[in-house]
């Protein structure tokens, strides 16, 4: 799946940005892996949709959590998954609303993950990766959002294919994210654009050569 805001390197980014992206990437994975699941025919009935598109989220979240642990400072990190869990629960709501109708939607799911994320404290990555109860976690809370004909399968899937498939993805986007030049705080963008000399004003740096014309009288006056 191609994802969103692959940014050059020498380019400056705030956290906002860094989370707007991840957010987009999220809900992008979050997407296909349902498709996914129903095109290996496991029944998802509409009520159930949105209870694993959030635990889809937390888990991303989650992984990227561990994925920017070395990358970004521990401030830095604290405010990129907190914009990031925030504007995930943006993506909810505005589309829990749009598909089952009106609702705190954004609260339901700033509740789920923050349960989420005091039970995920308790496994590990390792080597770069969740390890199996990481996943294993994952999968458990997917299996009660599934049908009872399904429940007993889709472990197995989360496990060995979903989570490993959905966790390459999401690793990709941070590795391409959180690899620029700088990253600054909103403020000192927002400084550094209104002190910014615009091209026009820039003191031109061209060593212009005096025309001659000693050919014809098709010259310039």
């Amino acid at each position: 799946m191609r994802v969103k805001s692959k940014w050059h390197k020498t380019q400056i980014k705030t956290i906002d940005d860094i989370a707007g992206a991840l957010a987009f990437n999220s809900w992008r994975i979050t997407k296909n892996h349902l498709e996914d699941l129903i095109n290996e025919a496991f029944v998802i009935e509409k009520a159930q949709v949105f209870d694993i598109i959030a635990e889809y989220l937390c888990f991303l979240i989650q992984c990227v959590d561990r994925l920017v642990f070395d990358k970004l400072s521990t401030k830095q990190r604290q405010e990129l998954i907190i914009a990031l869990a925030k504007q995930s629960a943006d993506y909810y709501q505005e589309n829990k609303q749009e598909r089952i109708g009106s609702g705190d939607h954004w609260k339901d799911f700033i509740q789920i993950y923050n349960s989420r994320s005091e039970d995920y404290a308790n496994y590990e990555f390792t080597d770069g990766e969740p390890n199996y109860h990481f996943l294993r976690y994952f999968g458990e809370k997917t299996q009660k959002a599934m049908t009872d004909a399904d429940e007993k399968w889709i472990v197995q899937q989360m496990v060995e294919i979903q989570a490993p498939k959905a966790f390459k993805s999401i690793k990709k986007s941070v590795d391409d994210l959180v690899s620029v030049k700088q990253i600054v705080s909103k403020t000192e963008k927002i400084e550094r654009k209104k002190n910014k000399t615009t091209r026009s004003k820039r003191a031109s740096t061209r060593k212009d050569q005096p025309y001659k014309n000693t050919s014809s009288s098709d010259h310039l006056v």
